[in-house]
């Protein structure tokens, strides 16, 4: 974690992922008072390959969302808007998407708005996720 005072953000960068913040200059995450905003994350592998089956893509991001709230001391659960980036279009995704994200996400959900997209930012990728986050008082 960084923290910016005099712009009164913390920046939040799990080990491993300083090198893409500095070659797309973005912050993994980012906490503004009780808020924190996750950048979009692809399902990214140990190896740094992006897997070809979708539900692996989407388990593996999901992940990838949860180690970034991890730096602020938050969990899933304290997603308020979830994001959701869908290459392919939407019900063709769903099929392997919403199992995956049932295994996460349980009741009382959080918000979800999920995009039909042309590309993604990964050689491969179909999903992409995003969040919006608060920490427990």
């Amino acid at each position: 974690m960084t923290e910016d005072t005099a712009a009164g953000f913390t920046y939040l960068v799990p080990e491993g992922t300083e090198e893409v913040g500095e070659t797309y200059g973005l912050a993994p995450g980012l906490r503004t008072g009780d808020l924190i905003f996750v950048s979009g994350q692809l399902g990214i592998d140990e190896n740094g390959a992006i897997p070809a089956d979708g539900a692996r893509q989407a388990e593996l991001a999901i992940l990838a969302v949860q180690r970034v709230l991890a730096e602020a001391g938050a969990t899933l659960r304290d997603i308020v808007q979830l994001q959701t980036f869908h290459k392919g279009g939407m019900a063709a995704t769903n099929e392997w998407f919403l199992p995956v994200k049932s295994r996460f996400f349980t009741a009382p959900y959080p918000t979800w708005t999920g995009f039909g997209v042309a590309d993604l930012g990964g050689e491969g990728a179909l999903i992409e996720i995003g969040a919006i986050a608060r920490v427990r008082s």
